[in-house]
């Protein structure tokens, strides 16, 4: 193991806000301590208000990935958002009660709607009714979302409770090395000729004697971003495909190995 990073929580950051630090530089934090910290600086929110820290974390979890919420991960009506190549970022206005509002800059691109903000909030979660950070669990089933104007959702309804007795660590290990190459494949039979190649390389590796921990194939423009069976495409979709990229990679203790 090289190292192991625990993700702290928020009171630490809102003690230094409170002792007059215009910058904070902390350790790993959890994302949405970035939000939360100045909410209980400002308001005076206490370890056990439950409900209004996880509105706090909603909306720290609502503005973390930045144009995201603003349109830039949007697929309701995605085509027609105005401005992506000058798209604002979020703003979260926050309220003593736990209630607040996502908006952004006037003049900038983008549009913050309840769909956009819902889809972000969707974003890298697990159980929606158990959204885990070390200072309490948010209950996202029970946020509310409603246009409170041009660019402007508000939010109000939120639900939390007490954190977890454990905390999430980040850690990073050895684990040899890999290497990795793509070929691109062009109609006719696209897919089937990076199919082919795939199962060519395999079979030299096999002839030079070289043993790899794991072997991944990934076809771009045909089955990629859903690795699963279901995924990959029809004969008659794939018989249409304009071009395949074949991306093969190899992983193995040995360095030697994955150099050759």
């Amino acid at each position: 193991m090289r190292s192991a990073n625990v993700y702290f929580g928020v009171f630490l950051i809102a003690q230094a806000l409170d002792q007059g630090a215009q910058i904070v530089i902390t350790g790993r934090c959890a994302d949405t301590a970035l939000a939360l910290g100045p909410m209980i600086h400002e308001f005076g929110w206490r370890a056990n208000d439950w409900d209004r820290l996880a509105a706090g974390i909603v909306g720290g979890h609502a503005i973390e990935c930045g144009a995201q919420a603003t349109g830039g991960n949007c697929q309701v009506d995605w085509e027609s958002i105005p401005d992506l190549a000058g798209i604002g970022y979020p703003i979260l206005e926050a309220e003593p009660d736990g209630t607040f509002v996502i908006t952004k800059h006037a003049g900038t691109g983008g549009r913050v709607s309840v769909a956009s903000v819902t889809e972000q909030l969707l974003y890298e979660i697990g159980d929606p009714r158990a959204y885990l950070t070390p200072d309490c669990v948010a209950d996202f089933t029970t946020v509310q979302l409603e246009n409170a104007g041009p660019d402007r959702v508000r939010s109000n309804g939120i639900h939390g409770r007490p954190a977890t007795d454990s905390c999430k660590v980040s850690i990073s290990y050895a684990a040899g090395f890999k290497a990795i190459g793509q070929v691109a494949y062009a109609w006719p039979d696209a897919y089937k000729k990076a199919q082919a190649g795939d199962g060519i390389l395999r079979e030299r590796l096999h002839r030079l004697g070289l043993r790899f921990d794991a072997i991944r194939s990934e076809y771009l423009g045909a089955s990629a971003c859903h690795a699963m069976p279901a995924a990959a495409p029809s004969p008659e979709l794939a018989a249409q495909l304009p071009e395949v990229v074949l991306r093969f990679g190899v992983r193995a203790q040995d360095r030697a190995t994955v150099e050759r």
